[in-house]
């Protein structure tokens, strides 16, 4: 793997690391934001490859930090090289995250400026544009575009739903689970519902998913189980309360293999149900 920048995107990657990431990269809210984009284990292999790879120690340095930074690096060039698309949206989404931790403004004019150079999408340049003011000068928060859910990506989410039931990481499981529900309501909001695409919270997606379901069956005078539509936000509200109260992310207690298979089933079944309504 290659460690340095790639000299087009050497710019952009100076000036994000100008940006002074290094604790975001080390956060759980970096991790988070890797859950939700697919990212971790990528990540994951390209941290251990800096750190095995690292031929110095200094001590009382701050390795991680360091080791984070080039682990970026690593992640950005091949997204470059392989998925020019990814990389744009990725840039885009990991300084928004960044914002929202860091909770100030950036100074994105250079980044700009590297994106531009760059042929980045116009959306990408514009959302980025608005960190600038982020917080300074409140404006609607720039949108995310979401990953197209369908059945191939759903088996993906339940594979590693499997796999951390088979580690014995449940918590993890239970943050697999809530993150798959939460990209499978956006992108169905997006789909049928997009005048709900303001909606943030989990709950309230999921209860806009059961409306428009229960009036799609009434508008066609399907007959359905009005009680497994209901439990689309009453399983929603478990898994989030169990994320809340037991996963990694917010390090309280331990969930047991139990939660974590029922998470992963209920996952299976709601999205089964929504796939077929996303085009």
């Amino acid at each position: 793997m290659q460690t340095e920048p790639l000299p087009r995107i050497e710019p952009l990657i100076n000036d994000l690391k100008s940006l002074k990431m290094g604790d975001f990269l080390k956060s759980n809210s970096f991790k988070r934001y890797c859950i939700k984009a697919g990212l971790e284990e990528s990540w994951r292999n390209a941290f251990t490859f800096i750190q095995k790879n690292r031929t110095y120690f200094i001590a009382g340095f701050d390795h991680d930090h360091s080791d984070s930074l080039d682990a970026l690096t690593l992640i950005m060039n091949h997204l470059y090289k392989n998925d020019s698309t990814n990389f744009f949206y990725f840039s885009n989404d990991l300084l928004v995250a960044y914002a929202d931790w860091s909770k100030e403004d950036l100074k994105v004019k250079d980044i700009i400026e590297d994106l531009e150079l760059l042929s980045a999408p116009s959306e990408v340049v514009e959302n980025i544009t608005k960190l600038g003011n982020h917080f300074s000068k409140p404006v609607p928060k720039s949108e995310i575009p979401e990953n197209i859910w369908n059945a191939d990506k759903l088996e993906t989410a339940l594979d590693k739903m499997d796999s951390s039931i088979k580690r014995k990481e449940y918590n993890m499981t239970v943050t697999y689970a809530y993150y798959c529900l939460e990209g499978l309501y956006k992108a169905f909001i997006s789909e049928k519902v997009p005048d709900k695409k303001h909606l943030d919270k989990i709950n309230q997606m999921a209860t806009a998913v059961r409306d428009y379901l229960r009036s799609h069956f009434i508008a066609n005078q399907i007959e359905y189980p009005e009680q497994v539509i209901n439990l689309i936000p009453t399983i929603t509200n478990a898994i989030s309360n169990a994320r809340n109260s037991f996963s990694d992310s917010h390090f309280d207690g331990e969930s047991e293999k139990w939660l974590a298979e029922f998470a992963r089933d209920c996952v299976n079944s709601i999205g089964r149900l929504i796939i077929k309504f996303i085009k």
